[in-house]
């Protein structure tokens, strides 16, 4: 058994919390910045396996990632011709990430890189907005890293982070470490830290995760009995009145992009509604098509002009890339902890494991977070060090 105090397997999963701060821009053909803590963990790895600092495997714990490894990798060679594609690398490096994480008995180390993380992203927002900070465009040629001006006629920008997926995936990330680390924090600091995460997720002007961080937290608060608490995020939101809080909710031209996601998710339900068994069983074959508002179609049929994404719904694009025995296979990887978790539902949901967990899935509702590897590779590790707390439990 590895002991927390093993500096090396510590650096290794501190490599993890550099994911969602490394810019997505690419320095390689193929090769973007944000895969390099991904490669130096899997040398990491197996450096800490050669010095037995990671003794053991778990092969019991980890045949439900791999029997989903093995199915996307069998699908994609039989559908592409090709057996290495970016979603394998990913759930290989989130197999090694649950062995190392087992092989750990305390991981209350982990919690002060969750700290810094939600600080320094939401002061990273605050400030970008407020300087206009502008750091360069990202590998999609899309969203600027920093401030990206519109023409909004109740702010002049919105903020985007070094991750990549633009500003919603940005405020899903602030949104999700904000409800890990809050229940954690006692006194002041936990005030403060509701205040700057609160705006540090607002000036990305992300909805959903507004929405989402602010019903969790109340019922966070609620259910803690933390009432008095709950005007530091009454302050919080009466200051953002003053920089469009009303207006992204109401302005007409803002329903617009709400009509377009759902469009995308309808035109994904028509699709899968409309196509062959065997599609629907084993699906279209990773990144093998895109969406434009109602239109979902092959990714090369699309004109260079329009910039086709996912159905803006995790659990739509998982259905549409390995079909429904993918997402069943995919489900069964958390199917044991979910258990757990309605066993002692009145106990659990005010944990903070569950309650990034709870806001993570929210939000897979609502965007493609789950096939953000930004974002995603917080979601493994908080479930990751979940499953190894029920397992040594």
């Amino acid at each position: 058994m590895v002991k927390s105090k093993n500096y090396l397997v510590k650096v290794q999963l501190a490599l993890v919390f550099l994911i969602p701060i490394t810019p997505h821009i690419e320095i390689s053909n193929n090769i973007q910045l944000d895969d390099i803590p991904v490669l130096i963990f899997f040398v990491m790895f197996i450096f800490n396996i050669f010095l037995k600092n990671i003794q053991k495997f778990y092969f019991k714990e980890i045949i439900p990632i791999l029997l989903f490894i093995a199915y996307i990798s069998i699908q994609n060679y039989l559908i592409n011709e090709n057996f290495l594609f970016s979603d394998l690398i990913r759930y290989i490096f989130y197999s090694t990430l649950l062995i190392t994480i087992l092989n750990i008995k305390n991981l209350q180390f982990l919690n002060k890189y969750f700290y810094l993380l939600l600080v320094f992203l939401s002061l990273f927002s605050i400030f970008s907005y407020f300087f206009k900070l502008d750091f360069g465009i990202d590998s999609y040629n899309y969203w600027k890293i920093g401030f990206n001006s519109n023409n909004w006629i109740f702010t002049d920008g919105r903020i985007n982070g070094l991750q990549a997926g633009g500003p919603n995936a940005f405020g899903g990330i602030i949104t999700c470490l904000g409800l890990y680390c809050i229940p954690n924090l006692k006194g002041s600091l936990k005030d403060v830290i509701i205040f700057i995460s609160l705006l540090g997720c607002f000036f990305t002007y992300s909805r959903a995760a507004l929405i989402v961080f602010i019903l969790l937290l109340f019922i966070y608060l609620y259910l803690s009995k933390d009432y008095l608490r709950s005007f530091t995020i009454i302050i919080a939101l009466l200051m953002t009145t003053n920089f469009g809080l009303i207006d992204r909710f109401t302005s007409e031209s803002e329903t617009e992009g709400v009509e377009d996601r759902v469009q995308m998710q309808q035109a994904s339900i028509q699709d899968i509604s409309s196509r062959s068994a065997h599609e629907n069983i084993f699906g279209y074959g990773f990144d093998n098509f895109g969406i434009v508002r109602n239109e979902l179609k092959s990714i090369d049929k699309f004109s260079e002009d329009l910039r086709p994404t996912g159905p803006h719904n995790s659990f739509l694009f998982i259905i549409l890339n390995y079909g429904f025995f993918g997402l069943l296979l995919f489900l069964n990887i958390f199917f044991k902890e979910f258990l757990s978790f309605i066993k002692l539902f009145n106990e659990n949901i005010i944990k903070s494991n569950y309650l990034f967990l709870g806001g993570f899935v929210a939000l897979s509702f609502t965007g493609d977070f789950i096939q953000n590897h930004s974002i995603s590779v917080l979601f493994f590790l908080v479930f990751f060090k979940l499953k190894s707390e029920i397992t040594y439990e």
